[in-house]
């Protein structure tokens, strides 16, 4: 296979995004919302790991000091781990872009490998890898959602797990285990997905093999021990501790089901992240959720090989195409949220079974976000491609037009839209705040939270404020507290019980006539900073 796919998908993601990579070193690859919250998450896994030499999911450095846990946040660290490397030579702007172009060049080499396995068509594989890594969800999410974007290990967890379990051998069981892991720190949505896949796949063997026991069969114990023990070392803590927390914690910033969830056309028609997506405003502008969530389409292309390869299974030399037919359907029945929605439209006649899910594993109302499984049915129809167009190559090879028409459009149809960037002037004060002494905390009261995240990583001081994806209610009770000791002015307080030194803000909080322990070091004739302690100090 050599090194041709990695080359094949660095390529195309440079010509569909142009000119992005000219801006690789001077923008961050996102919007500067969620996006510059997953520039704090990289840059606060290489200081917690690095410089404060503990592990990553518990901070003070935000809402300080009575800081939060991270364990419910969406923080990937697996792209903070990689940052620890790409952060001694690269930019934190570099090191950001690289790992997004990584997560659509792997996403595409990992489809490609299990579309291969499964196929041994070159060429389908290729296809299927670029249909899966260049999907309009995955370029939908580029903008803000790192963690999301990182779906590279999904197809090899995949592959490991359908080897483990048609062919099972230590090697394999291990394997599962350690990419499994490997999801997890991506991301939990594709961890849950993925584990939902296993079982599918386990339930299709033991019927293919009218064995309902045969993971217990003597070739697979070794195998399925290797397997649970790395598990138990790698992912289960991680999950029991997650458990733990929300459990005692009640957790707020969860989605609604019912409007980030897939609308019934919308694989089928382009959405908002398309290149040419006002031809498709009539339609998307309409559906629940927003276009980085509903932006989910398959393509009529790729629709018109998964209905080929099904009215030709019996010819197509597969063992496994029930099973990823069954895959495409499960995760995209599941992907309808608890209620169905067409055209913008909820028909609330019956549940469906998203809403008996919720029932089952409550802890997944967490998310709130079932239109992600597409991610799931976009890797089972990206390997149905590679199956049938093994065949189409086969049949159209006396009208090759045929073939180049197809590929054509599917090209057209899987046309980004611009990607949307970030570069951010930093403001004198960030400077002026980043050589100042002591590293008490801050509360900034200018900037709002996404950027104000961003500017802790210059100048790298505990903060009172901070945005994470899901939040206790202490957590926000406590950051209320230290917003209202502002208010009442309670200097000394803020300065001696709570260990902040630095007020930034655009209100005038020395009058000539007061009497107040703190001074200002910092006016631009806008924003300034007070130094709380000046007096003490």
């Amino acid at each position: 296979m050599g090194l041709f796919p990695l080359a094949f998908y660095l390529v195309a993601f440079c010509i569909l995004t142009f000119p992005l990579v000219l801006k690789f070193s001077s923008h961050f690859f996102s919007d500067s919302f969620d996006g510059l919250q997953n520039v704090w998450n990289i840059w606060w896994v290489n200081k917690a790991v690095t410089q404060l030499h503990q592990l990553p999911w518990h901070t003070s450095y935000l809402y300080f000091p009575f800081g939060t846990s991270l364990l419910a946040h969406t923080m990937n660290p697996f792209n903070g781990f990689m940052g620890i490397i790409l952060l001694k030579f690269l930019t934190l702007i570099q090191t950001h872009n690289f790992i997004v172009v990584f997560s659509f060049v792997v996403g595409g080499f990992t489809a490609f490998l299990l579309a291969y396995y499964l196929t041994r068509s070159y060429w389908g594989s290729i296809i299927a890898g670029f249909i899966f890594t260049f999907s309009n969800y995955h370029f939908a999410h580029a903008e803000g959602h790192l963690q999301l974007v990182s779906l590279e290990w999904i197809p090899l967890f995949v592959l490991c797990w359908y080897v483990f379990v048609t062919k099972p051998s230590v090697l394999w069981g291990g394997a599962s285990a350690i990419v499994l892991f490997a999801v997890m720190l991506c991301d939990y949505y594709y961890f849950f997905f993925c584990v939902m896949t296993a079982c599918l796949i386990f339930v299709w063997y033991a019927r293919k093999k009218k064995d309902a026991y045969f993971i217990f069969r003597r070739k697979y114990i070794f195998p399925l021990v290797t397997f649970i023990v790395g598990f138990l070392v790698t992912s289960a803590p991680l999950i029991i501790a997650l458990l733990m927390f929300s459990n005692r914690n009640p957790l707020t910033g969860a989605h609604d089901p019912k409007v980030f969830c897939l609308d019934l056309l919308a694989p089928f028609i382009p959405g908002g992240h398309w290149h040419f997506a006002h031809l498709t405003k009539f339609y998307w502008s309409k559906i629940t959720g927003n276009i980085h969530e509903s932006s989910v389409h398959i393509g009529l292309s790729v629709t018109f090989v998964l209905v080929y390869t099904w009215i030709n299974r019996r010819k197509i030399q597969a063992q496994s195409l029930r099973l990823w037919y069954g895959v495409l359907m499960f995760f995209l029945i599941l992907s309808l949220g608890p209620v169905l929605h067409i055209w913008g439209k909820e028909i609330s006649l019956i549940n469906l079974p998203y809403a008996y899910l919720e029932v089952a594993f409550p802890s997944i109302k967490l998310s709130g976000c079932p239109v992600r499984m597409m991610a799931i049915t976009m890797l089972s129809a990206s390997v149905i491609f590679a199956m049938g167009f093994k065949r189409l190559f086969r049949a159209g090879a006396r009208k090759p037009w045929l073939i180049a028409l197809l590929l054509v459009i599917l090209c057209f149809e899987y046309l980004p839209k611009a990607q949307t960037t970030t570069k951010i002037a930093i403001p004198e004060y960030v400077k002026v705040l980043k050589e100042l002494p002591n590293h008490k905390g801050v509360i900034d009261m200018v900037s709002g939270f996404y950027v104000t995240m961003y500017y802790q990583t210059i100048h790298e001081k505990p903060m009172a404020m901070g945005y994470i994806s899901r939040r206790t209610r202490m957590t926000e009770e406590r950051k209320k507290q230290i917003l209202q000791l502002v208010n009442d002015r309670q200097f000394a307080l803020l300065y001696w019980r709570y260990n902040f030194r630095y007020l930034i803000s655009d209100d005038e909080f020395i009058k000539p006539s007061d009497k107040v322990p703190i001074e200002v070091v910092f006016d631009d004739g806008n924003v300034k900073i007070y130094d709380l302690g000046a007096t003490w100090e």
